[in-house]
């Protein structure tokens, strides 16, 4: 969330440091194109297979109980709603995380669209401040974990920070001890962070609500800056590899695929290892081909698409919308 909070946001400052504001549906467009394509094509092959009686959609994990219809859990994603739905089936399981991105673009653009990146950099900073507080009150009313890790008023903190970074980036990586951090003390500092943060909870469940995805966040942010500021230290080269720019071209039909083959409880030859790896990488290079690639191609044939690189919100606030 935090990676996807930062790409949206440069790319939205970028638009308003070319264009002088946000063409919002311009935006709206291209991430239709970029997202709405692959997941319809997967639903609706999940779908025909329930139909066909091959996968089961009516048994929900959380209450170990068998559902009379699918129904409501197709209505769920489609309407990119899952993470609201907390009793799941495991082939649609994996759609909470994409509903709580399409809410984080409901909101966020517009957001921005209309108060600007003053303003914005004020309403980001105060989620971050607040949410933690959010998840503290779920907690002690009783509301089920994956409610507090799923829920969009409960995770959308690390959106913020994302967003945040994305805001403040200059003016992050021209200070002194930002950038010393985000030196050599980077990986081993950031992933200091998100154990402390995380393990927070092996201490106290409050604790963790309150403080532990907040440091942990930081832990991220800190290894993300590391990345882009220093490209050719070694992450920066692993990453840059052959093998892990496949596998980030593949990466969001492979979200998708992969949760039919990856079933903890599936029985059968296409879910057990190491086939069921192959065919989830065979399937997620199938939707890729087939799907995802056409759309991509359309997407950057409107307008001028754009390298995500930060700009100075300085000069990047926009003027309110006509």
């Amino acid at each position: 969330f935090i990676i996807s909070g930062f790409l949206i946001t440069t790319l939205l400052l970028r638009d308003i440091d070319r264009h002088g504001g946000i063409r919002i549906r311009l935006f709206y467009l291209r991430r239709a194109l970029r997202i709405l394509p692959a997941a319809l094509f997967y639903i609706a092959v999940i779908w025909a297979l329930y139909l066909a009686g091959v996968v089961d959609l009516t048994y929900h994990h959380l209450s170990e109980t068998h559902v009379a219809t699918a129904i409501p859990d197709l209505i769920h994603v489609l309407t990119f709603t899952a993470n609201y739905q907390l009793d799941y089936n495991w082939y649609f399981n994996h759609q909470w995380s994409l509903s709580v991105e399409e809410q984080f673009y409901f909101v966020w653009p517009f957001a921005l669209y209309w108060f600007g990146a003053r303003h914005g950099t004020r309403g980001v900073i105060a989620a971050i401040l607040i949410v933690p507080f959010v998840r503290l009150a779920m907690y002690l009313m009783d509301r089920p974990d994956l409610a507090l890790s799923r829920e969009f008023q409960a995770v959308c903190d690390s959106l913020a920070m994302g967003c945040l970074t994305a805001l403040t980036y200059n003016r992050l990586v021209a200070n002194r001890v930002v950038a010393t951090l985000t030196r050599w003390p980077a990986i081993p500092l950031g992933g200091l962070l998100i154990a402390l943060g995380y393990g927070a909870a092996f201490i106290s469940r409050p604790l963790a609500y309150i403080a532990g995805q907040t440091v942990a966040n930081i832990g991220i942010v800190l290894l993300l800056l590391h990345v882009i500021q220093h490209p050719r230290g070694l992450a920066g080269t692993i990453l840059n590899t052959r093998p892990f720019i496949a596998i980030g071209i593949l990466s969001y039909s492979l979200y998708l695929w992969q949760e039919p083959f990856l079933y903890f409880r599936g029985t059968d030859w296409a879910t057990a290892f190491p086939q069921n790896i192959v065919l989830a990488f065979a399937a997620a290079t199938f939707s890729y081909f087939l799907v995802e690639r056409p759309f991509l191609a359309l997407k950057d044939r409107l307008g001028h698409p754009s390298r995500p690189a930060p700009v100075d919100t300085a000069t990047a606030d926009p003027q309110s919308p006509r």
